[in-house]
């Protein structure tokens, strides 16, 4: 759904697609009838009329594992990001986060540790929450991402800590904070991710000119 919110020419019909299928798999009552919902939906996303030209901004969304997931919280920063031409690439699932605890993963695939060791040259140990793994993700993921956008409930000391060292690391990669609580307002939101969204197209821009300087 990520990849088809970016392009698709018709603005909302992913979100339209996807809140049909939610509606569908509450429905599906047994194995197969779940599966053919997720076959038929798959081929209905494939259908949606795409800008083939559109090179979207690739954009990770990481930090506290709750406002990450939950759009009530985040002000559904996923979508809104999406109406702007981006692809979301959200960096924490409910798969992943059950590999990285030990009490739900007892044949110990820890995905954690590759994390961990990329955070290492800057956060050495475990400050709680999700912090160091925000700083890891930050480190991992820099060269496939134009931006990430940081989570974070309002007094969260891991993601504080994660915020703060961030900026300090010497992957190059902007890094947009959205310190989630009640008094974070719509509009205000909106206002910073378009002037994060302008700012990795100009970063990008920037790039591609200098890459053709280079090359002739």
């Amino acid at each position: 759904m990520q990849k088809v919110r970016a392009v698709e020419v018709v603005k909302g019909t992913a979100n339209r697609l996807f809140t049909k299928a939610v509606d569908a798999i509450d429905k599906a009552d047994d194995y197969n009838t779940l599966k053919k919902v997720k076959e038929d939906y798959i081929e209905q996303f494939n259908q949606v009329t795409k800008d083939t030209q559109a090179q979207p901004l690739i954009v990770g969304i990481t930090g506290e594992f709750y406002v990450v997931l939950e759009p009530f919280s985040n002000l559904d920063v996923e979508s809104e990001l999406g109406k702007l031409g981006v692809e979301v690439r959200r960096m924490t699932f409910i798969s992943e986060w059950t590999k990285f605890s030990w009490f739900l993963n007892p044949l110990g695939v820890n995905e954690k540790d590759r994390i961990h060791k990329a955070a290492l040259p800057y956060l050495k140990r475990d400050v709680g929450g999700d912090g160091w793994e925000s700083v890891g993700e930050k480190v991992l993921h820099a060269k496939e991402y134009d931006g990430i956008v940081h989570l974070a409930p309002f007094t969260c000391m891991p993601e504080i800590i994660a915020q703060n060292i961030m900026p300090s690391t010497k992957e190059n990669i902007p890094v947009l904070t959205l310190l989630c609580d009640e008094q974070l307002a719509k509009s205000g939101m909106l206002t910073r991710l378009e002037a994060f969204v302008d700012l990795l197209e100009r970063r990008r821009w920037a790039r591609n000119i200098n890459r053709e300087r280079v090359t002739t």
